[in-house]
C-alpha cells in the first residue's frame, strides 16, 4: 500500500514538473498568426503585403548533429491565415545555390535533402499532430505525429499546397494548408508549433523551438507556441471520394496458364466526423500499384516481419498496431486478407473509424470482410482505445476478432479472439517512460497459458540511454491477427511444429560523447550494448543474444561502426537456413546447446555527394560453424533528375560435416527517374537466390491532379535454381480525388 501511494505521488510530482516545464518551454518560443484580409497566392514569393506586416520567428538553434547553439544559417518564419488556410512563409538563409534534393517523388528523400517543415499541434497536448514538409525545390512531404515521436506516419496523404523560389543568398518556401483537413477543437487559439531546418550544406538540422539531442526533431512533447489572432473556424466539406479503375493480364507459367485478362472497379471514401474522427470506407479494394516487398537474407531460426504496404491500412495505423513490443504485435494488419492457410483472399470491403473522440481520448474501430470463394471467408474486427492521462501518459485496451463463413453460417469452434490492455508512462519532457500491458487469446480448447505480458522502463538525456524490459510468453497464446516471433519453433526432422513459452529480459545502454570544437572532424562517439536473455518456463536457459557496438560520426556526414556479438543457444529444435530437403545429403542442424561470437564493420560515405557508398562485412563463429558476410550499396544521384541504387548481399555460412554449407546473394538494384514533380517512373529488381526468385518489377505514376494517379505496372518473377518465367503480369490503374 505505502509503495503504491509513493509510486502515484512520484507520477504526479514527475507530471506536474514536466507540466510547468512545458509551459515555460511555449513561453520562450512564441510566434503570432496574424489573420491575412487579402488573398495569398501559393508561388513561394512571399511578396504579399500581410507577409511584410508579420513579425517573424527567428533564432533557430542546432538540433542534430549537436544540440544548442545557434544554426550557422538562420530561418525566419511567419504565419497567417484566412476562413479556409493555414499559410506559414520560411525564409531559410544559405550562401549556396547548389542544394541536396534527393528525390522529385513526394513523401520521398526528405530527411536527407534540403528541406524546411511545419509540425503542428493543434490541441496541444503533445498527443497527436502533423507534419508538412517541403525540399527547396519545392517536393513535398506530409505525415501524422503522435505522442511516440518515433511514430511518423508518413503514409497519410492529404491535399496541400507548397512552392518554393531560389535566390543567391536565400530560399523562400509558403505553405498552404486548409483548415479542413486538421483536427482541432473550435474556439482554441494556442497551439503547439515547431519548424525544422534541413541544412545539408554544413550537415546540420536546426529547430526554432530548440529540442535536446536526443529526442526527435518532430516530438510534440517540445513544441513551441502559436497564437492566433482569432480562433480559427471549422470548414465543413470535410470528405473525399477515391473510385478506382483498373485493368491488366498476368499469366502464371508454372501452371501452364494462358494470359488472363482482369478488370475491377471500386471505391474508397474518407469522412471527417466531428472535430476529430475519420471513416475510411472501402469496396472491392485494389493493391495492385502498391511496390512488391524487398527480398531479404534471413539467417535467424525464426520469420520476418515485413512492413504493411496496402494504403487502406496505413493512415492512423500506431492505433492498432503499437500495442505490444517490436517482437510481439497481438494486430499486424498484414494478416487481413490471408486465410487460414495463409492463402492471399481477396477483400470484398472493409470500414476503419480512427481519430480523436476528444481530447484525451483515441480510438480506432475496423471491420474487413473477405470474398467467399475456394475457401471460407471471413470477417476481421478490431476495436482500441487510447485514453490520455497524467499529460502524456495513457492507459489503451483492444479487442480482436477473426470469424470464418462458410456461405452465411458462422463456422463454430474457428474464431480466434484477442484483448489486452496497457498503460504507459511518459514524462511531459519525455525523459522518463514506463510500461506495463497484459494480452490474453480466446479460442476453442484453449490452453492455461494463454497470456502473455511485459513491463519495462526507459530513461534517456542528452548523453546517456537506458532501456530495460522482461516479458513472459505462455505456450498456448495465438494471434490470428498478430504477429509473434519465437513461440512457433520449426522441428525439420520431425516436420512439426513445437510451441514453447519463454521469458526474456531485454536491456539496451547507450552513452554518446560529443565532440563541438570546430578543429575536430568528428561530431559524436557513440557506445551502445544490447543484452537479450531468453529463459525456458523451467528455468533452463535458451538463448543469450548480446551485441556491443561503437558508432563514430562524422562532420561531413560520414559514418564508421563496429559491433561485436557473442551469443549463446540452447536450440530445442533441429534446424537449417537452407531449403534444401534431401536431409539424408544436408541433414539439419541438431538440437542443442551452441556458443558462437562474431563481429562486424560498416562504413558509410558522406550522404550529401551525388555518389552514395556504405560497406559492412560480418566474420566469426555461426552456431557449430562460421558465417563469412559482406553487403555493399552504391546509390549515384544525377541531378534531380534520376537516382540509380543497387545493394548486395553476400552471406556464406561453413558447416563441418556431414552439415551442408550455404552460400546466400541478394542483388536488389532500383532505377527512379523523376520527370517532374508529378511524373516517376520506378524499377525495381531482385536476385535472391535464398528465396529461389528473380523478381522485376516496373512502376509508372502520373499525379495528374492533387492525390489523383494514374499507374502503369509490369510484374516479372524468374526461378533462379531452376530458371525459367514463374509468371507476369501487366496493369494499368487509375484513381481519382474528389
Amino acid at each position: 500500500m505505502r509503495f503504491s501511494l509513493l509510486l502515484c505521488l512520484s507520477l504526479c510530482a514527475s507530471s506536474l514538473y514536466s507540466q510547468n516545464s512545458r509551459q515555460l518551454h511555449q513561453a520562450q518560443f512564441s510566434m503570432v498568426c496574424h489573420h491575412s484580409k487579402v488573398p495569398i497566392e501559393v508561388d513561394g514569393k512571399l511578396d504579399e503585403e500581410s507577409w511584410g506586416k508579420a513579425a517573424p520567428a527567428a533564432g533557430f538553434s542546432m538540433k542534430w548533429p549537436r544540440d544548442g547553439g545557434p544554426a550557422p544559417a538562420q530561418t525566419e518564419v511567419r504565419c497567417l491565415f484566412d476562413d479556409k488556410f493555414l499559410y506559414v512563409g520560411i525564409l531559410a538563409h544559405d550562401s549556396s545555390t547548389n542544394h541536396v534534393i534527393q528525390s522529385l517523388k513526394r513523401d520521398n528523400g526528405y530527411w536527407d535533402s534540403d528541406g524546411v517543415a511545419i509540425i503542428l499541434d493543434p490541441t496541444n497536448v503533445a498527443a497527436n499532430g502533423y507534419f508538412f514538409g517541403v525540399s527547396a525545390k519545392g517536393v513535398q512531404t506530409d505525415a501524422l505525429l503522435t505522442s511516440n515521436s518515433q511514430d511518423m506516419d508518413m503514409n497519410w496523404d492529404n491535399t496541400w499546397w507548397a512552392e518554393t523560389q531560389i535566390t543567391p543568398y536565400y530560399w523562400t518556401a509558403e505553405f498552404a494548408i486548409p483548415l479542413r483537413i486538421l483536427r482541432f477543437k473550435e474556439g482554441q487559439t494556442n497551439w503547439g508549433i515547431n519548424i525544422i531546418r534541413n541544412d545539408l550544406l554544413n550537415g546540420i538540422y536546426s529547430t526554432w523551438a530548440s529540442i535536446p539531442f536526443q529526442f526527435d526533431g518532430t516530438d510534440l512533447g517540445w513544441t513551441g507556441s502559436l497564437n492566433w489572432e482569432e480562433a480559427p473556424k471549422k470548414t465543413k466539406g470535410n470528405y473525399n471520394l477515391i473510385p478506382y479503375a483498373r485493368t491488366g493480364t498476368e499469366r502464371n507459367y508454372e501452371d501452364s496458364g494462358d494470359w488472363i485478362p482482369k478488370s475491377a472497379v471500386g471505391l474508397d471514401a474518407k469522412v471527417g466526423i466531428g472535430t476529430g474522427l475519420n471513416l475510411d470506407i472501402t469496396a472491392n479494394p485494389d493493391f495492385s500499384q502498391i511496390e512488391i516487398d524487398e527480398q531479404l537474407i534471413n539467417l535467424t531460426r525464426f520469420d520476418l516481419q515485413l512492413p504493411e504496404k496496402r494504403t487502406f491500412f496505413l493512415e492512423n495505423a500506431d492505433v492498432f498496431g503499437n500495442f505490444g513490443i517490436p517482437p510481439v504485435r497481438p494486430f499486424f494488419s498484414r494478416r487481413i486478407g490471408l486465410n487460414q492457410e495463409g492463402i492471399p483472399a481477396p477483400i470484398l470491403g472493409g470500414l476503419r473509424l480512427t481519430g480523436n473522440l476528444d481530447a484525451n481520448t483515441r480510438i480506432g474501430a475496423l471491420t474487413m470482410q473477405t470474398r467467399p470463394g475456394e475457401q471460407f471467408s471471413e470477417n476481421y474486427s478490431a476495436l482500441a482505445i487510447n485514453r490520455r492521462v497524467f499529460g502524456r501518459s495513457s492507459v489503451s485496451g483492444y479487442f480482436l476478432n477473426k470469424t470464418p463463413f462458410e456461405g452465411p453460417e458462422v463456422l463454430k469452434n474457428q474464431y480466434s479472439r484477442n484483448a489486452g490492455i496497457e498503460g504507459t508512462y511518459v514524462s511531459l519532457d519525455g525523459k522518463w517512460s514506463s510500461w506495463i500491458t497484459h494480452h490474453r487469446s480466446f479460442y476453442h480448447n484453449k490452453g492455461a497459458q494463454n497470456w502473455w505480458g511485459n513491463a519495462g522502463v526507459n530513461y534517456t538525456n542528452r548523453r546517456l540511454s537506458i532501456l530495460v524490459d522482461y516479458l513472459h510468453m505462455g505456450p498456448d497464446y495465438k494471434a490470428d491477427l498478430g504477429f509473434e516471433t519465437r513461440i512457433a519453433n520449426y522441428d525439420v526432422l520431425r516436420d512439426t511444429v513445437i510451441r514453447i513459452g519463454y521469458n526474456f529480459l531485454y536491456s539496451e545502454w547507450r552513452y554518446r560523447f560529443f565532440f563541438p570544437a570546430p578543429e575536430s572532424n568528428l561530431n559524436y562517439v557513440e557506445l551502445k550494448s544490447e543484452l537479450f536473455q531468453v529463459i525456458n518456463p523451467d528455468g533452463s536457459w535458451n538463448e543469450s543474444s548480446n551485441n556491443f557496438a561503437a558508432e563514430i560520426n562524422y562532420k561531413n556526414t560520414s559514418s564508421l561502426s563496429f559491433s561485436l556479438s557473442p551469443s549463446y543457444a540452447n536450440v530445442p529444435v533441429s534446424f537449417k537456413f537452407d531449403g534444401s530437403t534431401n536431409l539424408a545429403q544436408c541433414p539439419p542442424l541438431p538440437q542443442g546447446r551452441y556458443q558462437f561470437t562474431n563481429g562486424s564493420i560498416k562504413w558509410t560515405s558522406d550522404y550529401r555527394r551525388r555518389l552514395l557508398l556504405s560497406l559492412n562485412t560480418q566474420l566469426g563463429e555461426f552456431y557449430n560453424g562460421n558465417i563469412y558476410s559482406a553487403g555493399a550499396e552504391v546509390v549515384w544521384r544525377y541531378k534531380t533528375l534520376a537516382n540509380f541504387r543497387i545493394a548486395a548481399a553476400f552471406n556464406k555460412l561453413d558447416f563441418p560435416a556431414p552439415y551442408c554449407d550455404v552460400t546466400f546473394l541478394n542483388i536488389t538494384p532500383r532505377i527512379e527517374v523523376f520527370f517532374a514533380r508529378n511524373i516517376w517512373w520506378t524499377t525495381f529488381i531482385q536476385y535472391n537466390n535464398q528465396a529461389d526468385n528473380f523478381n522485376i518489377n516496373s512502376r509508372f505514376q502520373w499525379r495528374f491532379r492533387p492525390m489523383s494517379d494514374f499507374f502503369l505496372v509490369y510484374t516479372d518473377n524468374y526461378g533462379v535454381t531452376l530458371p525459367g518465367v514463374k509468371n507476369r503480369a501487366l496493369v494499368a490503374k487509375a484513381s481519382y480525388w474528389f
